[in-house]
């Protein structure tokens, strides 16, 4: 079975220059690619997918195994699957090439790199916390703990999460918390090293927005037992909870099982999205609803880690990163940014095992 992440118009900005996405079809994708002066892509090779290179405009330098050779325009050039390769600018005016990938699995995260002049190579590691770090609500396990204590230690991570620092405190241990590179608290409203407020986002939603919440709150069609801490106005959003946040865990299990199956967070964020244009809306967690104004939401976290890391690879780990999830917005722009990697998962379990298997930290 095929599979084409790229879409018509997509577009990346990379170190070397840009490219962007010209046609999009079974098994096929059509790009441009613009190379600046001086800029070279990385030494790659690809699992899934062959290329072929044209030369539109300027002087290319590619690099296939252990071949290097020198194209003008007109030039036709295939890079067979998993061949090593490297496209460079190596005239005094702008590269542009159509490049053409053909291959079952096409996806802009399918690179290996083994040389990189833009040292893209380095990882730069941010997790959502409830369902990705931690069970939803409750505290990280040992395991996990005692695992993400070493990794952190020799690598550079950042945790980022809609509750605010004093429920984060509940569920990451201290000297976790002071040994991550940042915290991220109610979407990306607040960020703390250790325990020092660096910025926060002031937000004050309107009278309209909270009665339109109780109504839901009032007309739900959940039968069970209904608790405090219903809307919860938090640093730069708003966090909506039928159920209410005060529930012991076996009414956020009950509750969550009966939403699967009825869809009332989804129906309620999307009569929101509607009514209130100018909101990120967006499903929790197990149990709430994210409201934000526009460009107060996670997405705000990808532009902040590229001001100060601009050429690293970004992973990032979600279990919220579907559309209509509150890890979408985080997990789309860092890709529209570029050099970054998704990691959607469904449990602390499928992090840790991730961690585990794809990254040194010994």
């Amino acid at each position: 079975m095929s599979s084409n992440n790229y879409k018509t118009e997509e577009h990346g900005k990379r170190p070397w220059g840009h490219w962007k996405v010209d046609e999009v079809g079974d098994g096929f994708v059509k790009k441009t690619i613009i190379v600046n002066i001086g800029g070279c892509l990385s030494l790659q090779s690809h699992k899934h997918r062959s290329e072929q290179w044209k030369i539109v405009e300027g002087i290319a330098e590619v690099t296939i195994n252990d071949k290097v050779s020198q194209f003008s325009v007109g030039a036709v050039i295939d890079i067979p699957i998993k061949a090593i390769h490297r496209l460079k600018n190596a005239g005094d005016s702008v590269l542009i090439v159509k490049e053409t990938q053909l291959g079952d699995i096409l996806d802009e995260n399918d690179i290996i790199r083994y040389e990189d002049i833009y040292n893209r190579n380095k990882k730069i590691f941010i997790a959502d916390m409830d369902g990705t770090l931690t069970p939803a609500r409750l505290p990280m396990t040992n395991e996990f703990a005692e695992f993400f204590e070493k990794f952190i230690e020799k690598n550079i991570f950042f945790v980022v999460s809609g509750s605010d620092l004093k429920k984060v405190k509940e569920q990451l241990p201290q000297n976790i918390i002071d040994k991550i590179a940042g915290l991220y608290c109610s979407m990306g409203n607040e960020f703390y090293l250790k325990d020092k407020l660096i910025y926060r986002n002031e937000f004050v939603p309107e009278t309209s927005l909270i009665k339109k919440l109780e109504y839901y709150r009032k007309n739900t069609k959940y039968s069970g037992e209904l608790f405090e801490n219903y809307i919860e106005k938090r640093q730069g959003m708003v966090n909506f909870s039928v159920l209410g946040r005060n529930c012991p865990q076996e009414a956020r299990i009950a509750y969550k099982k009966w939403d699967d199956l009825h869809k009332e967070r989804q129906q309620i964020a999307a009569e929101l999205s509607e009514m209130y244009p100018d909101y990120d809306i967006s499903v929790g967690g197990n149990i709430s609803i994210d409201i934000v104004p526009h460009g107060f939401g996670k997405e705000q976290v990808a532009t902040k880690l590229r001001e100060t890391y601009k050429n690293e690879k970004i992973v990032f780990f979600g279990d919220r990163t579907e559309k209509g999830g509150n890890d979408y917005s985080l997990a789309q722009e860092l890709l529209k940014l570029g050099n970054a990697q998704v990691v959607a998962v469904n449990s602390p379990d499928d992090t840790l095992k991730f961690l585990k298997e794809n990254a040194d930290y010994e």
